[in-house]
């Protein structure tokens, strides 16, 4: 389907429906790519312990073979992601048309650093429908202090002001973590007059360099407390909010209290890539991650080579990976999660399994039943999913 024609009818089913991208049954709809290793930035919190290029990074040919092979599989959007995507400029430019070319909604998770006004303007002529940014700290210490480089902050503004200076989306990134859980207000009103309308936060988790900050992730009365703050933020402000990176069904509790209580979230751009299938961690089920050097992992986070694609084709992954078809498997989820009457719609978070037992098949650590008990919504009336990327 032609890209134009795909986002015409992602707009309708918004709203019209109030829904986003339809859920396929083992489909891969949501492909995240990253092109490099290598990043200008050193993230003390890194789940790619990105800094320097692989030796054997995919080629230009290589990469997109490997995209035209999605497009065969049926993926819908794919996000270019890294390390620093933009090290590898004109490769992203030519992935970018080939995704346009494919009828694949191309995305990009940036730093900041190299996207000057001219950049978002050859990126948007490229066919790229929009940028993730980080910001995590209001202030500029505190957050070049978790980026660890000086700037950090500043590269960030000036991005996210050259993307509306051409008119391309761009999505806030936010790393939500204990020590900047009182700030996310501060934070949310300086993105506010930026202009900035749609945030994704991130519930951490520990895994490439992010190991050494295991300690700063959120506690589940954290969480609850960022669910309801999000749910005001939503009605009393035009921004859409994301809980993504080890929280699958977040996004979608957020919008059940909507129903429940009759308010209504903002139908902002990022709505229309839900995908509504109630299946909760969607690793290896709606969803894979392909590295730098071809290997495919569940999710970013979930950080298992199950293939390459230049040793196998990526139909051949999909399908056959042991892995894979054990994450489809509900029934074969352990402890509490393979107790739980809700494991075929939630699941829990398989990344956070793996990265606190070895096992991804494991109970996730960080079980929301309590939390979706107090907001009295539960699995089964969950129809979606949010985007869970890096």
């Amino acid at each position: 389907m032609d890209i134009r024609l795909k986002l015409l009818e992602l707009l309708f089913r918004q709203k019209l429906m109030g829904k986003g991208l339809k859920g396929k049954t083992i489909t891969p709809q949501i492909v995240s790519y990253s092109v490099t290793r290598a990043c200008n930035l050193k993230c003390l919190h890194c789940h790619a312990d990105a800094l320097e290029a692989l030796s054997n990074e995919l080629t230009l040919r290589e990469a997109k073979q490997a995209i035209s092979e999605m497009a065969d599989l049926g993926t819908e959007v794919i996000i270019f992601s890294g390390g620093e995507p933009l090290l590898r400029k004109d490769f992203t430019f030519y992935l970018t048309e080939h995704c346009n070319d494919l009828g694949i909604i191309p995305a990009m998770l940036t730093n900041g650093v190299l996207l000057d006004r001219k950049t978002a303007w050859e990126l948007k002529e490229a066919g790229m429908i929009a940028l993730g940014v980080p910001l995590d700290f209001a202030t500029p210490e505190r957050h070049d202090a978790l980026r660890n480089t000086p700037g950090a902050f500043e590269s960030a503004i000036k991005a996210i002001k050259a993307c509306r200076e051409v008119d391309l989306k761009v999505v806030i990134t936010t790393m939500a973590l204990k020590n900047n859980f009182d700030e996310i207000p501060k934070l949310i009103n300086l993105l506010a007059n930026l202009g900035v309308e749609q945030i994704v936060l991130y519930d951490f988790i520990p895994v490439g360099r992010g190991k050494e900050l295991k300690d700063l992730a959120m506690s589940q009365e954290q969480r609850a407390k960022l669910l309801d703050y999000l749910y005001k933020m939503q009605e009393e402000k035009e921004m859409f909010f994301l809980v993504s990176g080890g929280s699958p069904l977040y996004p979608a509790i957020v919008l059940e209290m909507h129903k429940k209580y009759g308010t209504k979230p903002p139908d902002q751009f990022l709505r229309q890539f839900l995908v509504y299938t109630p299946i909760g961690c969607h690793a290896g089920i709606n969803y894979f991650s392909l590295r730098p050097n071809g290997d495919i992992y569940p999710c970013p986070f979930l950080q298992l080579k199950v293939g390459n694609v230049r040793e196998q084709s990526l139909a051949d992954i999909w399908h056959n990976s042991k892995v894979f078809n054990e994450l489809r498997n509900r029934s074969l989820l352990k402890e509490k999660c393979g107790e739980c009457m809700y494991r075929d719609n939630c699941g829990g978070c398989r990344a956070k399994a793996y990265a606190q037992s070895g096992d991804y098949l494991a109970s996730d650590p960080n079980c929301p039943i309590d939390l979706l008990k107090e907001k009295r919504v539960y699995p089964t009336t969950i129809e979606c999913f949010g985007l869970c990327v890096g």
